[in-house]
C-alpha cells in the first residue's frame, strides 16, 4: 500500500515540520512508538530488576529521581515518551473501533500515572482494536498484546526474564508500527487504511 512500511522497500521519512500540524504528529507519534519500548528494554537490559516491581511502569514511582541513575532515567524517559505513542494508536482508531481507542487509550495513560498493570491492560484492548479494525497487521497487533501480557506477568512473579523478554517484543510490535507511521503518507496518517492482508476473527466486525 502506497506510503506504509515495508521491511524491504526504501520509504523516506520526513522530519517534522511545526507548520505542518498533521505531519508534525504524526512525526511525534511515530518517533515515540519507536522510542518509547526502546528505552524501556534499555532501562531493563542495563539493571534487569527494575521490571520487577509491580510499579515499574508507573510514572513518579520508579524510584528517587534525585539518584540521577542510569536506569531510572531511561525508565522515566520511556514512560514519558509511551503517552504520545498511546495518543498516536488513539488516533489510528479514530475511525474505526473507535470505542476501543478511547478506553484502551484512556486505561493505558492512567496505568502510566497511577495504577500498576492499568498499562498493559490498555494496551491489550489498543491491540484488539487495532487487529479488529485492520489498522495494523495481525503480527504487530498480537506483539503488542504478547508484549503487555509478558510484562504483566513479569511484575507479578518479580521475573527478570519476563520483563527484558516483554520490552523487546514491544519493541518489535509498537516500534514496527512507529516505524509505518513514520514512512506512510499523510493522507493514510489521517484516514488510517486498511491492511489487505489482515482479517478479524470470527464474529469481528
Amino acid at each position: 500500500m502506497k506510503g506504509r512500511y515495508d521491511m524491504g522497500g526504501k520509504h523516506a521519512v520526513s522530519l517534522p515540520n511545526p507548520s505542518d500540524p498533521h505531519r508534525f504528529r504524526k512525526t511525534v507519534a511515530g518517533f515515540c512508538m519507536v522510542v518509547a519500548p526502546l528505552l524501556l528494554l534499555f532501562s531493563m537490559v542495563v539493571e534487569s530488576r527494575i521490571g520487577t516491581s509491580e510499579e515499574s511502569f508507573v510514572i513518579g514511582k520508579v524510584g528517587d529521581p534525585d539518584t540521577g541513575s542510569l536506569e531510572q532515567m531511561l525508565l522515566v524517559a520511556g514512560l514519558v515518551l509511551m503517552a504520545p505513542a498511546i495518543l498516536g494508536l488513539m488516533h489510528i482508531l479514530r475511525e474505526r473501533e473507535v470505542a476501543f481507542g478511547h478506553v484502551g487509550g484512556a486505561v493505558a495513560l492512567i496505568g502510566l500515572l497511577v495504577l500498576p498493570f492499568a498499562w498493559m491492560v490498555g494496551m491489550v484492548v489498543l491491540a484488539i482494536g487495532l487487529y479488529r479494525a485492520r489498522a495494523a497487521q495481525a503480527a504487530t497487533a498480537a506483539s503488542i498484546a504478547l508484549a503487555a501480557a509478558l510484562l504483566a506477568a513479569g511484575g507479578a512473579f518479580e521475573s527478570e526474564v519476563l520483563g527484558i523478554i516483554g520490552s523487546a517484543v514491544m519493541l518489535v510490535g509498537l516500534g514496527g508500527g512507529g516505524l509505518t507511521v513514520l514512512s506512510e503518507s499523510d493522507a493514510d496518517w489521517e484516514h488510517t487504511p486498511e491492511h489487505k492482508g489482515s482479517r478479524p476473527l470470527a464474529g469481528m466486525h
